[in-house]
């Protein structure tokens, strides 16, 4: 399994844009036959500052959905809107529920 962590600082004016677009990720990408989980947040205190928290069963599925249609339309849309972004890919060999 292979968790993604991305940080993406949006710009101000486009805050509702972005965020309408993300939403719009959220069903095609848990429909992929790869997807544990896709989520985003907003971190609080930070409007401006989403984290997408992706759970995918394999790094070959990760690298899929940056493949599909709309993960590159999502992307060409959106990246004006970003001050700034940084993605973490981490790799699991275990999971222990608490």
């Amino acid at each position: 399994m292979v968790v993604l962590v991305a940080n993406a600082r949006i710009k101000p004016e486009f805050l509702n844009d972005f965020i309408a677009a993300a939403n719009d990720m959220i069903a095609p990408s848990r429909a992929e036959a790869a997807c544990i989980t896709y989520d985003f947040f907003t971190r609080p205190g930070d409007e401006t500052h989403l984290v997408f928290v992706e759970e995918w069963k394999s790094g070959e599925g990760l690298q899929a959905h940056f493949q599909e249609p709309h993960f590159l339309r999502f992307v060409e849309v959106t990246g004006p809107m970003l001050e700034s972004s940084e993605l973490k890919v981490y790799t699991v060999s275990q999971v222990d529920t608490l």
